[in-house]
């Protein structure tokens, strides 16, 4: 046998690696803080979830879980970042839903599929069917007719092109044969706004963003968007419930890492998380956002993360929207 220092090297700089992260894992956080990536501004439901869910994950590890924002192109700069960082269990995304849209409608500088390892699914919430309060339609029935008997008289406005809600309202429209023109803004804040205005007719909008102005009057909820009713606005029917079956959309929201993090420091992670789930102040605020934790994706976050990369793919190409329009 040929004696080859260089082999001997490489073998041993692979060992020491190994071992060195085997040490990282079972000490994992440890003292050094843990990047919680929120991909928007604060103050979106986003990052409502996010600050108490990280103070909790904190408590609980006795580690220092922190929240930074980095917001902008629909959540693709916050997912970029991640994606670029090292995958040793300092950064963590905040995704969601948006994320296995993007692709389809953006031309993203990084793989889904692979470049993001999902990690656990930490909150479903239902979308709501929003109307300012002095809409002359009470029903989703109604909405639907006057858009039939009014073509082109209204004006829907979404938290930007190629988001969920820019999505689902084509889908909508498709099921139902109305035509409606889309306003876009940047965040869904400037469209409550103009809801609020009457400058737009109407807008489907993630419930824990919705549910201060339909609890306050200003503005109407007709319909939700999730497979059953929400404990939140038992009184408001579904999309099914009120004549459209075949729509059913939640916002979901769930941790993902860079595609290489180990799989043990991955599964403390998940464990973690699931801890911070069960305690009480997060159970409450869950509650009092519409929210749940055991939506679908739970069991099998990655199976349904790629799931929904599909399902996001075929709905983009329904509407005929591409990462080339």
């Amino acid at each position: 046998m040929i004696f080859n220092p260089r082999s001997l090297a490489a073998a041993t700089l692979v060992a020491t690696a190994t071992a060195s992260l085997a040490a990282h894992a079972a000490d994992w956080p440890g003292e050094r803080p843990v990047r919680l990536v929120v991909p928007a501004s604060a103050g979106g439901s986003l990052d409502t979830l996010a600050r108490p869910l990280a103070q909790a994950m904190s408590e609980l590890s006795g580690g220092n879980f922190i929240v930074e924002n980095r917001g902008g192109a629909a959540g693709m700069i916050g997912a970029d970042n991640v994606v670029k960082s090292a995958p040793d269990g300092y950064s963590f995304l905040f995704g969601a839903v948006h994320h296995t849209i993007l692709p389809v409608v953006y031309k993203v500088p990084y793989d889904t599929a692979t470049d993001l390892r999902p990690i656990g699914l930490f909150a479903t919430v239902p979308n709501v069917v929003l109307v300012h309060k002095d809409a002359p339609y009470q029903t989703l029935e109604d909405l639907i007719a006057y858009a039939k008997a009014n073509p082109d008289k209204l004006n829907y406005g979404t938290g930007g092109k190629g988001g969920l809600h820019h999505l689902t309202t084509e889908a909508f429209k498709k099921a139902t044969g109305t035509t409606m023109e889309a306003v876009h803004y940047k965040g869904s804040g400037p469209a409550i706004n103009d809801l609020l205005g009457q400058n737009i007719q109407l807008m489907f909008e993630t419930m824990p963003s919705a549910l201060g102005q339909i609890r306050g009057g200003t503005l109407r909820a007709l319909a939700v968007t999730s497979p059953e009713r929400s404990f939140a606005l038992p009184d408001v029917p579904t999309l099914a419930e009120s004549g459209v079956p075949d729509l059913a959309v939640t916002t979901w929201y769930g941790f993902f890492a860079p595609g290489k993090l180990p799989d043990d420091i991955a599964e403390k992670m998940n464990a973690l998380m699931t801890e911070a789930l069960q305690t009480e102040k997060i159970q409450a605020l869950w509650k009092d956002y519409g929210a749940v934790t055991d939506g679908q994706g739970s069991d099998d976050f990655p199976a349904f993360v790629r799931s929904e990369l599909d399902r996001w793919a075929g709905i983009a190409n329904e509407v005929g929207l591409s990462p080339d329009n």
